[in-house]
């Protein structure tokens, strides 16, 4: 599957798109690259970006976002928690 980006009151980075897949390398390979992921990169203030990630895991949608001044660490905080919903519910559909 694929990372699908969406910029929002952004202009187009292909250093920005680039760091989004490399950020999610790991997500990727947790999911088996089966699932895919929509990022929303959107410019909120001057001084406020908002990320957003949704995913459709195992018939589970999965939603997490990041809010900072700093459009990679809002990333960061993102991605972050995406991880935990992936490997929590990977835990649970083991058991």
């Amino acid at each position: 599957m694929s990372i699908h980006l969406t910029f929002k009151n952004i202009r187009y980075s292909d250093a920005v798109s680039s760091h989004v897949h490399k950020a999610f390398e790991e997500l990727i390979k947790i999911t088996d690259n089966k699932f895919p992921f929509h990022v929303n990169l959107n410019k909120i203030t001057q001084e406020s970006y908002h990320v957003g990630i949704n995913c459709s895991y195992k018939n589970k949608c999965l939603f997490s976002k990041g809010d900072h001044e700093n459009l990679y660490k809002a990333l960061s905080k993102g991605i972050d928690s995406m991880k935990t919903q992936v490997i929590r519910k990977a835990e649970k559909i083991r058991s």
